[in-house]
C-alpha cells in the first residue's frame, strides 16, 4: 500500500474554521454521551468505546498517516482496552488500569511499526500520530468513572454540553472580524451553559465548579477543532467525523480532574 501524501498549510497561510458540518456532528454526539451518562456508566462506555473505534476508523486519514490499516487497528484496541479499564469496576471506579490499557496500545503501536513492509518511511510521524489518537481515546475514557456516582452524571453532561456550544460559537468563525473573540465567547458560552445545566435544585454541583469546567471543556474542544481544522483533509467527510470525535472526547483530561479535586464524592478514590 501506497504511503499518504504529506500534509501542506493552506495556500497562502489562510487559517480555516471547523466547519458548520463538524459542529453539527459534535451536537449529535454530546447529546448522546450526555443522555448516556444519565442512563449509567455501562451505556456511557459503550458509547465512549463506539466513538473511540469512529476515530480509529478514519485518524490515519485525517492526519494523511503511512499505513492506514495497522494504524486503524493500533487505535481500535487502544479504543476497546481503556474503554474496559476505565468501565469494568463499577464498584470502584478510578483510572487505576488505564496507565496498563494505554501502555498495551502503545506497545501495540511499536509492534505495528516492526510489521511494516514498506519500509517504514515517516516512521516518527507515523508513530507521534498514533500517539495522538491515543491520547485522545484515553482523554474520552476519563468520562466513564466519573458518571459512576452522582452528581457525576451531570457534570460530565455539563462538559459535553460547554463543548458543544462552543463548536456552534466556532461557526462565527467563518467571519474574519469575529475571530479574534472565538476564544472569549467560547469560554464565556461554555461556562455559562456549563452553570445552567447544573442550576436544577438537588444536583449538587456548586456553580463555581461548574463554570471552570464549562470554561475549560469550551477551550479544550476549540482547540482540538481549529488544530484539525487546517488539514486539507477536512474536505472530505471522514476527516470531519474524526474532528466530531476528537474534540468531544478530548474534554474528557478537563473533567476527570475537575471531579476529582473538587467533588470528592464523585471519585473518593483512584
Amino acid at each position: 500500500m501506497s504511503a499518504a501524501p504529506r500534509l501542506r498549510p493552506p495556500a497562502g497561510g489562510t487559517l480555516r474554521t471547523p466547519s458548520v458540518q463538524v459542529a453539527a456532528g459534535v451536537l449529535v454526539l454530546t447529546g448522546v454521551l450526555s443522555l448516556a451518562a444519565w442512563v449509567g456508566p455501562a451505556l456511557l462506555a459503550s458509547v465512549v468505546a463506539l466513538a473511540g473505534l469512529a476515530l480509529a476508523w478514519g485518524w490515519a486519514g485525517a492526519l494523511a498517516l503511512p499505513s492506514p490499516r495497522g494504524t486503524a487497528v493500533v487505535l481500535a484496541v487502544g479504543a476497546v482496552v481503556t474503554t474496559v479499564a476505565t468501565g469494568a469496576r463499577p464498584g470502584d471506579p478510578g483510572v487505576t488500569w488505564l496507565p496498563a490499557a494505554l501502555s498495551v496500545a502503545v506497545l501495540a503501536a511499536l509492534f505495528h511499526q516492526l510489521l511494516r513492509r514498506d519500509g517504514r518511511p515517516r516512521l516518527v510521524e507515523s508513530l507521534t500520530g498514533v500517539t495522538m489518537g491515543l491520547a485522545v481515546i484515553g482523554c474520552g475514557a476519563l468520562l466513564v468513572p466519573v458518571a459512576h456516582r452522582d452528581p457525576g452524571p451531570a457534570l460530565v453532561a455539563a462538559a459535553l454540553a460547554a463543548s458543544a456550544v462552543s463548536a456552534l460559537v466556532d461557526v462565527a468563525g467563518r467571519w474574519p472580524s469575529l475571530r479574534p473573540w472565538l476564544v472569549p465567547a467560547g469560554m464565556l458560552a461554555g461556562g455559562a451553559t456549563a452553570v445552567l445545566v447544573t442550576t436544577p435544585a438537588g444536583i449538587g454541583v456548586p456553580p463555581s465548579t461548574a463554570l471552570l469546567l464549562g470554561v475549560a471543556a469550551a477551550v479544550v474542544g476549540h482547540a482540538v477543532r481549529v488544530v484539525l481544522a487546517v488539514l486539507p483533509t477536512m474536505a472530505h467527510a471522514r476527516p470531519r467525523l474524526v474532528a466530531v470525535v476528537a474534540s468531544t472526547l478530548a474534554p474528557g483530561a478537563v473533567t476527570y480532574p475537575v471531579a476529582h479535586l473538587l467533588l470528592p464524592q464523585v471519585l473518593p478514590s483512584l
